[in-house]
């Protein structure tokens, strides 16, 4: 069995509390290597009432001690559609740009300590920034489906068969909650197939030819065991000759109050067919084991940034939605490990 080594160091980047916007959490990190540093584009959190998220930014040149790079948040809420907060931001590069997806919330989430008292569900959204410096940011608006509480999109970093492919995770589209608007006589109008809903939130895949207007919307990878409450993107997926690698969060309820376990996971597709799935390892290769990564009843190993570098796995991941971490893993025996597996 294949599993992430953690990092001695770990956690590698924690809130500061002369910063009073990073003071109560750094976590779920974008992260890429540019050739001469490693960028890191962190969620921060500073107070727990009403939960804003903003952007930080820190560099390193060896991908483990990271310096801060701004001493303000270099994004943060400005737009309706994302008014109460900027949260865990993917970096992908396509050619001579880097694309920034991330969750954008509209209305508050907290309040006094408690989720915020609301008569229809919160609907978050996916947003995608253009840069080139991680300083300045073009805001292209969102690129999630209407009506779905999208979270967890990334891009691939090139186009495959002539156009853009992104994943996602819609909280929404699936069989319980079709049945259910259904059954209240409310309308279903998601843009996909609905005689294919899968049982749980699970990651789709969807296609665009200008990265702004998405089609061909369909399930990528499902949930697959009993206890499963949801999966979702991880890493933007990264391209290896046998295919691409997909790193991504798996979630299991509990008996605990919080409910969930997040864990992440390893999948392999084949390259210029991404929706083929080569194989899939059916067992945890990060889970919160760590005091760091369980730290207020928040069960969470959150991977969202990494890259391979001399043969190496590197993936940065949020823990316990308060400090980013780093595990790393020889890149060969994972995608051995992925070729030999069963994936049922």
């Amino acid at each position: 069995m294949i599993s992430l080594k953690r990092h001695e160091g770990n956690p590698i980047f924690s809130p500061d509390p002369a910063y009073a916007w990073e003071n109560e959490g750094v976590f779920n990190p974008g992260a890429i290597h540019t050739g001469s540093e490693v960028v890191l584009l962190y969620r921060a959190v500073g107070e727990l009432d009403a939960y804003v998220s903003r952007f930080g930014l820190a560099k390193s040149t060896d991908g483990i001690h990271f310096t801060r790079a701004s001493l303000q948040p270099v994004f943060e809420p400005r737009e309706t559609f994302d008014a109460w907060g900027t949260e865990d931001p993917r970096i992908t590069k396509i050619e001579d740009d880097y694309y920034v997806t991330y969750v954008a919330v509209p209305e508050r989430i907290m309040l006094n300590g408690s989720s915020f008292p609301r008569t229809t569900p919160l609907e978050t959204a996916t947003g995608l920034l253009r840069t080139r410096d991680f300083q300045s940011f073009e805001n292209l608006g969102i690129i999630s489906a209407e009506d779905s509480d999208n979270k967890d999109i990334v891009l691939f970093p090139r186009k495959i068969n002539g156009r853009y492919c992104m994943l996602h995770r819609p909280n929404r589209w699936n069989k319980p909650k079709c049945d259910r608007r259904r059954a209240e006589g409310n309308p279903v109008n998601w843009p996909c197939d609905l005689s294919a809903l899968p049982q749980n939130p699970a990651i789709w895949i969807a296609w665009s030819d200008d990265l702004l207007h998405w089609d061909n919307h369909s399930v990528f990878l499902p949930t697959s065991h009993a206890n499963d409450a949801k999966i979702g993107p991880g890493l933007p997926p990264i391209e290896t000759p046998e295919g691409w690698l997909v790193i991504y969060h798996h979630v299991i309820t509990t008996d605990r109050p919080d409910g969930f376990n997040y864990t992440a996971r390893a999948a392999l597709f084949a390259l210029d067919e991404p929706t083929r799935l080569i194989g899939k390892l059916d067992y945890d290769i990060l889970a919160p084991d760590e005091a760091y990564e369980k730290e207020r009843n928040s069960h969470i190993v959150f991977p969202t940034g990494g890259y391979v570098k001399d043969g190496i796995l590197h993936v940065y991941y949020g823990a316990s939605d308060r400090y980013v971490c780093l595990a790393t893993t020889p890149l060969a025996p994972l995608i051995s490990e992925l070729l030999a597996s069963s994936h049922d």
